[in-house]
């Protein structure tokens, strides 16, 4: 469970883990298992850690960090699938 942007809990499937030292980030791909069709909806998010074992979400609202975390993801994606 983490705290989304508007404060509440929610439950959520963290599927990887990443970091940009650029950016001194780290961010969670996940889904909170939504199903749109055939496909589950993902997220990628930064994380923000509270206290111990408390952690927060939020959108990562800069074009160019999001844009480093997809590369890093897809690379992900494509190391799987060879």
């Amino acid at each position: 469970m983490v705290y989304n942007e508007d404060d509440e809990l929610e439950e959520i499937t963290v599927l990887s883990f990443y970091h940009l030292d650029e950016y001194d980030h780290e961010y969670a791909f996940y889904t909170k298992n939504e199903e749109v069709g055939d496909n589950i909806v993902t997220y990628i998010s930064i994380i923000f850690e509270d206290k111990p074992g408390f952690y927060r979400f939020e959108r990562i609202d800069n074009e160019e960090e999001l844009a480093k975390v997809q590369q890093l993801i897809q690379a992900d994606i494509d190391g799987l699938q060879s």
